[in-house]
């Protein structure tokens, strides 16, 4: 068993690196096989097809990244704007945690076709779910403003951040050093936080 799942994920892992240079629709089973260093044949073994190797590459990383957020969600011993940096900083430290995997699933998942579809649709949903309960929670305990609306908010959230981490694919925002990392990370926490924090003093109940 252990060495099925150590095959399946040596397979998974040269297939996001051939999605991440080739793209999907160019890069072919032959390539994936080559890459992993494995027989042709065995791909069809783990996976029945070019799509399913690209599904499960989905389905395993944003999985992993669900289970972040609903543990954040219901993890009530922090401030939900403690709970929502770290959902920023989580996102942008895969970006230099697995900066291929990111790519694979921005530009093949959610920019694409396949993000229409039920089961990708439902995974997205989970993860704004999630993000709108914690904002939820921060209007009753007075830590968000109740005049931000939750149900939108998780949309611009992973918008604003979708957006960051393409840039950083494709170059055009530098963060290969702790100071650029560092700054990256305070710069996209001020920005998407600081809308939504209730200031005392101020009446946040119209805009």
């Amino acid at each position: 068993m252990a060495k099925t799942l150590d095959r399946r994920k040596q397979i998974l892992k040269a297939a996001v690196d051939v999605f991440a240079e080739r793209g999907f629709h160019r890069t072919r089973v032959s390539d994936i096989a080559k890459k992993a260093d494995v027989a042709y044949g065995l791909i069809y073994h783990y996976f029945e097809s070019k799509d399913d190797v690209l599904d499960s590459v989905f389905r395993d990383n944003w999985s992993i990244f669900l289970k972040v957020l609903k543990d954040l969600r219901d993890d009530l011993s922090k401030s939900v704007v403690e709970r929502l940096g770290i959902v920023i900083d989580s996102l942008l430290e895969a970006l230099y945690v697995a900066p291929a995997v990111v790519q694979v699933i921005i530009q093949e998942v959610s920019r694409s076709d396949r993000f229409v579809e039920k089961e990708k649709y439902e995974a997205f949903q989970e993860a704004f779910d999630a993000v709108q309960s914690m904002i939820e929670q921060g209007q009753d305990s007075g830590e968000i403003r109740k005049d931000v609306n939750a149900e939108i908010a998780p949309f611009i959230l992973f918008g604003a951040l979708e957006t960051v981490c393409t840039g950083t694919t494709l170059k055009l925002i530098s963060c290969d050093d702790d100071e650029q990392r560092r700054q990256l990370k305070e710069t996209v926490r001020s920005m998407l936080l600081s809308g939504l924090i209730h200031e005392k003093g101020k009446d946040n109940d119209t805009i």
